[in-house]
């Protein structure tokens, strides 16, 4: 129903951001990931959005990416996976990360996420790894090296992090400052001592 917004920031939490379109209020309801990278209030821009449905409830969801978007309604198609823990997703771990563990199969990296269990772990291996295999923006090619290099050595470090004892959003944060800078030649030891610093 609706694509996008496009219009003046009012507000912003870490979960919802307040947009003013043509003198509308829309409430939006947003990952982690989408509120580092809203604007300051009174500045014009747009935001992907998300209209959920369900008898009991309307909710407008926001993102600041596509593949934001992407993974968030691929999760929804997942059995036992709602919003909340669809959202916990993406604020926890870097989209691509996801996709990799996904495609390796890694249950440890998924299940350091608030909100995914063991058995969570295993059915989003078992019913997303085609589906983002064959993904436009999120897959990576069937039959291709998962995670592709670069995505496995993220997952490394977010989970050297998480046994370090650093929360999954924190994590995922320092590591996106870390890879802006980093050379894809880097091996995992000194891209995890780059995100230390970033801590």
């Amino acid at each position: 129903m609706f694509e996008y917004l496009k219009g003046q920031l009012v507000t912003s939490a870490p979960d919802r951001a307040v947009v003013e379109v043509n003198g509308v209020g829309y409430l939006l309801i947003v990952p982690l990931s989408t509120y580092e990278q809203l604007p300051s209030p009174g500045e014009e821009f747009t935001i992907l959005t998300h209209h959920y449905v369900r008898e009991d409830e309307q909710s407008l969801y926001g993102f600041a990416s596509e593949e934001e978007r992407d993974l968030f309604r691929m999760l929804l198609g997942v059995s036992k996976i709602g919003p909340k823990v669809a959202l916990g997703v993406l604020g926890g771990i870097p989209v691509s990360a996801f996709a990799g563990a996904i495609a390796s199969g890694d249950i440890d990296l998924l299940s350091s996420v608030p909100g995914i269990g063991k058995k969570t772990a295993e059915r989003l291996i078992l019913e997303l790894k085609d589906k983002i295999e064959i993904h436009p923006r999120l897959g990576i090619g069937p039959g291709k090296v998962p995670a592709g290099g670069g995505d496995q050595r993220a997952a490394d470090v977010l989970r050297a992090l998480q046994s370090l004892g650093y929360r999954p959003a924190q994590s995922r944060r320092a590591l996106d400052r870390a890879l802006d800078g980093a050379d894809p030649a880097w091996p995992v030891e000194r891209l995890l001592k780059e995100t230390l610093k970033c801590l």
